[in-house]
């Protein structure tokens, strides 16, 4: 794999950056590992740029991935790249594989450097298991990525030190999903329920390790364990639905009740701004720049909403109005419609608007409960409350009468499809549509009926071809 130059960058420099405050504080310079990891204060820098670095991964890149590769999302045609994932054109060339492959890699052995040297650090025990167990969070969700998006991939678990060790064949998915597993249970039993200090507030908790495992396991169609896991995390009584769906999504209400694990995007620097609101916007009015994005919900999308479902007011933006003018701002002729998930009218400037990524919410949690219950014992009364919750808040209330309406005397069938719709609705352009839909069956299925070109071979996407050329030992999926 093409972590030769990379990783060793960054065994020379560690480049761990080390901030005390992830989203206040400018990030102190690199250091060598040679003289690091010596106090308390380097364990939390550590860890803090194993965070940094969750940015090069949780942006646009992800949506291109997991959400254009789906049926809810398209991209204008002047998107090149993007459009490729959008047709399924794609071949093992395309730079955003590569991108993906490289900073998940670069990602783990960040976090790999803090599993390794933390733990030699004499200091408080209690935080030093905790900075481990944030480490070990980050490197299950960089690899349950890297899974789901190539099935095989090289399973690397210590800190890269020369270029033999990067010569590596692909390890069997089911290895990986085992390190995955007890990379998180070994999470959940150190992290803490909730973070109280300002400057801690985005850093992992029990909750989201307990979250993301559930979904592990819901991926691995043991559906005792993930409804166990997300059933922990709703009896925790830490996290809640807003009563107001469009309160999800303002920067000004990030890490909310609702946000289980969000990566954190700010304005403090150029390169802790977020993409994804000028990606979405209708109009893109800060005072840089004039335009719309590129990325629309598709027509199929738009009109699968029920009449009354308040969330499509959110997700589809047909006019918008500009908050310099208060002129109404439509579309033009070669765009489709926004949406105001990801809207920032106080952006810093272009691709650095403060919305964070978020990887998890309780919406997702609730949802995946009932998919499990229902896959175990078909639609229980704890199956259909956990997605009646979701439904009556996109009706504005329990006792709304329009909008979607409880479901009820479903057959396991029609409420595994329902639960799938859902998803649709709910978590639209979060970075799910894909692996909801691999992970259902329904992939090939669902883009063809919406007209998607689609095959077998795109079930998984191809290693990146730079990769392959440096690295004899990885072998090529099928069909690329």
């Amino acid at each position: 794999m093409k972590l030769t130059a990379s990783l060793l960058l960054t065994t020379v420099l560690l480049a761990l950056v080390g901030c005390e405050k992830i989203l206040e504080e400018k990030p102190e310079s690199f250091f060598e590992e040679g003289n690091s990891f010596q106090t308390a204060r380097d364990a939390t820098s550590s860890i803090n740029g194993v965070y940094n670095r969750l940015r090069g991964v949780y942006n646009m890149t992800i949506i291109n991935l997991a959400d254009v590769s789906g049926e809810e999302l398209e991209v204008n045609p002047f998107n090149a790249e993007a459009r490729e994932i959008d047709r399924n054109l794609f071949t093992s060339g395309l730079d955003v594989f590569d991108r993906f492959y490289t900073n998940s890699y670069v990602l783990i052995d960040r976090a790999n450097r803090v599993i390794a040297n933390v733990p030699k650090i004499a200091m408080d025990t209690k935080l030093r298991d905790q900075v481990v167990g944030e480490a070990k969070f980050v490197r299950a969700l960089a690899y349950f990525n890297l899974v789901r998006a190539f099935g095989d991939v090289p399973l690397v678990t210590s800190p890269t030190a020369d270029v033999v060790n990067v010569a590596l064949s692909r390890t069997a998915a089911t290895e990986v999903y085992q390190q995955i597993v007890q990379d998180l249970r070994d999470a959940e039993a150190v992290l803490p329920l909730r973070y109280t200090v300002a400057s801690e507030i985005g850093r992992a908790t029990s909750g989201a390790a307990k979250s993301i495992l559930a979904k592990v396991y819901l991926t691995l169609k043991d559906y005792t364990n993930a409804a166990a896991k997300a059933k922990e995390v709703i009896d925790s009584k830490v996290y809640t639905l807003v009563p107001n769906y469009r309160d999800v999504f303002p920067p000004e209400r990030k890490n909310g009740p609702e946000h289980i694990f969000s990566v954190q995007y700010s304005c403090l620097l150029a390169s802790y701004g977020s993409p994804m609101a000028e990606a979405f916007a209708i109009v893109f009015t800060y005072p840089v720049q004039q335009a719309g994005g590129t990325y629309y919900p598709t027509p199929y999308h738009v009109n699968s909403y029920q009449p009354g479902d308040l969330r499509k007011d959110v997700n589809v933006v047909t006019q918008g109005v500009n908050p310099q003018t208060g002129a109404i701002i439509r579309p033009g002729a070669d765009q489709g419609p926004g949406s105001n998930k990801y809207w920032d009218p106080l952006a810093c400037g272009r691709q650095q608007a403060r919305n964070n990524f978020m990887v998890i919410r309780y919406a997702d949690v609730l949802l995946m409960y009932a998919e499990a219950l229902n896959e175990l014992s078909g639609p229980t009364a704890d199956a259909y409350a956990a997605i009646n919750s979701i439904r009556a808040r996109a009706r504005g209330g329990a006792a709304v009468t329009t909008g979607p309406q409880d479901l009820k005397g479903l057959t396991k069938e029609q409420f595994r499809d329902a639960v799938l719709q859902e998803r649709s609705w709910e978590l639209c352009f979060e970075g799910h549509r894909r692996w909801d839909l691999l992970r259902t069956g329904k992939y090939i299925e669902t883009l063809t009926k919406a007209g998607v070109p689609v095959s077998e071979k795109n079930l998984l996407y191809p290693i990146p071809q730079n990769e392959i050329d440096v690295n004899p030992a990885l072998k090529q999926n099928p069909g690329y």
